[in-house]
């Protein structure tokens, strides 16, 4: 288990702050319909994200999109914020309700048999541990991470002057003394902001005064560096500071900022990157929440999403604001909970490996918007980016991934390399070949123009008649946008189809990408 910062605290202000400026953006763009643009007041971060991989905005100025990227990655640490909430709650409640620390490690797939597989598990195959040990242990260990870790979260805090001002000196509470120590490295932040605000004619910046404020007026407050999200929220989607490619003083500044915001998360705790838990079939288990209801008699039970279509973040959210009133019906609803919350992990992986391509999809390998992508997650360099999206690619063929294993295996492959490029310098006809009959099935299919970025890499490499060993990638990513056009497709008969894209398997390690980046899907 790696040690390491947690992400940026999230408050449901910055949130709103942040779906309201994707909002505006497309809006202003003209980029969807109008019932499609999501209301900032409503939507959750998950919805934001499918909203951001279902509108992805190609012929707006490309501020735009990577102003998007960086915003997408503040809804991934909501994301992940909400679902260590859920997990304690029902970590809790099952405790409180009856269950015991082993049988909810067996639920997060952490207890003494996590060593199992079944038939269809996605994950690596993993030692059995050896000795007896504690099988309660694993599962205390998780509830006492994630109580420390949010010990001192305040998501729906108000953050008017007023509010922040009347909070009282807690002697307890270790973030006053933090805050004191560090006050010369925050000053020192916003008064960067302030300059880099008045340097570029940032017009949008509210927060940023009400930061500058409490700092003349010594009211520093445990509320002030979520002020300063907001802030920086702010100088960093502005449109003449988006559209710098390459290192500037405001960026420093920036990268300084959220450095700032994330020790201050550590407080008392610290994040880790957790084995990939035991994918879960949503349906079987919104069957059984809804039998337990229907033999209790639930009135609500109306409100439980259909099974076949159900959402692991809505039943979730149902559970928790519907609880049930028998004792023995709420403690199996913890564990199917614990269950929903393992399914809800691997979408939310799957999100952020969108938004983290997304966004490596923009400018060019040295492009300042990587270091800006991952200084929210405590990311310093831009190559800690590319390796966390390496691990997240990887996820499904690795068993306890973590940010220095896909370093490794890029670092250890030469010879794998020199393979590949001798096998593209003696199969040139063959990939030009395919390439021609790939980017013909995208025609015969009618794949929309907004859903074949890597199918137009490929036409262009293609017409330059250039191909190197990242064209095995371009291959890999351009056959899973036929495969979804080929799944979406009301006609069944394309035969020559799938013969093209079992012909691209074949390629060197293309079979090894798609089977690692393809969603979980859960079998009725």
């Amino acid at each position: 288990m790696v040690n390491m910062l947690p992400p940026v605290r999230i408050t449901r202000i910055e949130l709103i702050g942040c779906i309201g400026r994707i909002t505006q953006r497309h809006r202003n763009a003209g980029c969807c319909l109008p019932d499609d643009v999501l209301s900032p007041t409503r939507a959750n971060p998950r919805d934001a994200l499918a909203y951001l991989r279902k509108h992805p905005i190609s012929e707006a100025p490309g501020w735009i999109n990577r102003a998007d990227a960086l915003d997408a990655q503040l809804l991934v640490i909501a994301c992940a914020w909400d679902r260590w909430r859920t997990e304690w709650h029902h970590l809790r409640g099952g405790l409180s309700d009856g269950l015991f620390y082993d049988q909810l490690g067996t639920g997060l797939g952490i207890g003494r048999d996590s060593h199992d597989r079944a038939p269809d598990d996605p994950r690596a195959v993993r030692r059995r541990r050896t000795g007896r040990g504690d099988p309660h242990q694993p599962a205390r260990w998780r509830l006492a991470t994630l109580t420390d870790l949010l010990r001192y979260d305040e998501p729906t805090q108000d953050l008017a002057r007023p509010s922040r001002r009347a909070r009282v000196v807690d002697p307890d509470d270790p973030r006053w003394p933090w805050l004191a120590d560090h006050r010369d490295e925050l000053v020192e932040v916003a008064l960067g902001l302030a300059a880099a605000a008045d340097r570029y004619g940032v017009k949008a910046r509210r927060w940023l005064d009400e930061l500058v404020a409490d700092l003349a007026d010594d009211a520093i407050t445990p509320s002030t560096p979520a002020v300063l999200g907001l802030a920086i929220a702010e100088v960093r989607t502005a449109r003449p500071v988006v559209e710098l490619t390459s290192t500037h003083a405001v960026h420093r500044v920036l990268l300084a900022g959220d450095a700032f915001r994330c020790q201050f998360s550590g407080i008392g705790c610290h994040a880790h990157w957790q084995s990939a838990p035991p994918p879960a079939d949503v349906a079987a288990l919104v069957r059984a929440i809804s039998r337990r209801r229907e033999r209790m008699d639930d009135p609500r039970l109306d409100q439980i999403p259909s099974p076949d279509a159900a959402d692991p973040a809505d039943v979730l959210l149902f559970l928790r604001r519907s609880p049930a009133a028998n004792r023995g019906v709420r403690a199996f609803d913890h564990l199917d909970a614990l269950g929903l919350g393992n399914a809800l992990w691997w979408q939310d992986r799957n999100a952020e490996l969108a938004a983290l391509r997304f966004g490596l999809r923009i400018g060019q390998p040295k492009d300042v918007l990587r270091r800006q992508i991952g200084a929210s997650y405590a990311i310093t360099r831009g190559q800690g980016v590319q390796d966390r999206a390496d691990r997240l690619t990887s996820l499904t063929t690795r068993g306890r991934p973590d940010e220095k294993q896909a370093r490794d295996m890029r670092n250890s492959g030469q010879s794998q390399l020199s393979q590949e490029h001798g096998w593209i310098a003696s199969n040139h006809t063959l990939l030009r070949r395919v390439a021609e009959a790939l980017l013909s099935a995208a025609d015969l299919l009618d794949v929309p123009e907004d859903e074949r970025d890597w199918l137009d890499l490929l036409a262009s490499e293609y017409k330059s008649d250039e191909f190197s060993t990242k064209s095995l990638v371009t291959f890999a990513y351009a056959a899973d946008e036929i495969q979804e056009a080929l799944d979406d497709a009301v006609d069944t008969g394309h035969h020559d189809v799938l013969s093209i894209l079992d012909e691209v398997d074949e390629f060197p390690n293309v079979k090894r990408l798609r089977a690692a980046t393809r969603p979980v899907q859960y079998t009725l």
